[in-house]
C-alpha cells in the first residue's frame, strides 16, 4: 500500500524508488500483489508512463487513511505484548488533585498496566477519545456528547473567582461585581463547554466584563491571574498555590460535574474499570 501510495504521488514507478527504498522491480511486484488481493487494476501500464485507473485514484484519495490505521493498530499491538496500557485525557484544573491518589492505588492493585497522562484541551480530549488516541478523558460533560461518549461522574466542583492572592481580597463576591472587570478566560475553540457555561452565568447576572485575554490550559491562566493580568472564573479547588486565591460566589452557582468518559462503541476493560472505581473513591475522599 506504502508503494502504491508513492508512485501514485509521484507519478512513476521509477521516482518512487528514492521515496521507498525498494527496486523499481520491487515496487512493480508489490502494486501486482495488491491488485490481485483487491481484484481490481489500479495502474494503466505503458513503455514510458503509468496512469492510476479509476480504483486507483479512489485508493490513491483513502489510502493514507487505511495506512494510518494499520499503523495504529500495530503500534497498539506492540503496546499490549509489552503490557496494558491505559492512555487518560485530563484537565489539570478539574482532575490533577485527584488523579494522583487514584493512581496510586490504581497501581497497587494492577502493577503490570501502564497508565499514561495527557494534559488536553476539552476539544483535544473528545476528538482524541472518538479516534482511539485516547482510552479514557476526565473533564465536564458538554452538550452533544451522549451518542459517542458514556460519562460516568466523579465529583461536583463549585465555581470560584481566581484572583491575585497581592489583591488582599479574600471574602465572597456576586457574579455581579465582575461588572466591567479584566477577564481572563479559556479559548472558545478549545474549550466550547467552558465558554458557554460562564456566558450563561454572566448572562444571568447581568455582569458584563471585558475578556482581556485567552489561554489554552490552566497553566497559562493561572500564571496571568497571579501576574495581576485579570480574573478568572474556573471550578474551584482547595489550593491554587499560594499566589492566587479562589473566593467564593454568592450566591453559589450550580457547581460543575467532573466526569470520566469512555468510547460507547468500546467499552473499557477491566482494568480501565478499575482505574475509574479508584477516580470516583479518590474524588469521594476529597469531599
Amino acid at each position: 500500500m506504502r508503494s502504491f501510495l508513492a508512485v501514485a504521488e509521484e507519478g512513476s514507478i521509477t521516482a518512487a524508488t528514492g521515496r521507498t527504498h525498494l527496486s523499481a522491480s520491487a515496487i512493480s511486484r508489490q502494486i501486482k500483489a495488491l491488485e490481485e488481493e483487491l481484484g481490481v487494476v489500479l495502474l494503466e501500464r505503458s513503455a514510458h508512463s503509468i496512469e492510476l485507473t479509476p480504483a486507483g485514484e479512489v485508493l490513491a484519495r483513502d489510502g493514507a487513511a487505511w495506512v494510518a490505521t494499520a499503523g495504529r493498530i500495530a503500534e497498539r499491538v506492540r503496546e499490549v505484548a509489552k503490557g496494558e496500557l491505559i492512555r487518560v485525557a485530563y484537565a489539570p484544573s478539574l482532575a490533577g488533585p485527584m488523579l494522583g491518589p487514584a493512581l496510586e492505588c490504581f497501581a497497587q492493585l494492577h502493577p503490570g498496566v501502564r497508565v499514561q497522562l495527557f494534559d488536553a484541551s476539552t476539544t483535544e480530549m473528545k476528538c482524541g477519545l472518538r479516534s482511539g488516541s485516547y482510552d479514557l478523558i476526565v473533564t465536564v460533560p458538554g452538550s452533544g456528547d451522549e451518542s459517542a461518549i458514556e460519562w460516568r461522574p466523579l465529583m461536583r466542583l463549585p465555581w470560584r473567582v481566581a484572583t491575585p492572592a497581592a489583591s488582599g481580597k479574600t471574602g465572597p463576591l456576586q457574579l455581579a461585581e465582575l461588572n466591567g472587570a479584566r477577564l481572563l478566560i479559556y479559548q472558545r475553540d478549545e474549550y466550547p463547554d467552558y465558554w458557554r457555561l460562564v456566558s450563561e452565568l454572566l448572562r444571568d447576572s447581568g455582569a458584563k466584563p471585558v475578556v482581556v485575554g485567552e489561554f489554552d490550559g490552566w497553566t497559562s491562566l493561572r500564571t496571568a491571574v497571579e501576574g495581576g493580568l485579570g480574573l478568572a472564573l474556573v471550578a474551584g479547588h482547595d489550593d491554587a498555590g499560594d499566589r492566587i486565591l479562589l473566593r467564593k460566589i454568592e450566591p453559589q452557582p450550580e457547581p460543575v460535574c467532573v466526569s470520566v468518559g469512555c468510547r460507547r462503541e468500546s467499552p473499557p476493560g477491566p482494568a480501565c474499570l478499575v482505574l475509574i472505581e479508584e477516580m470516583a473513591r479518590a474524588a469521594r475522599q476529597r469531599g
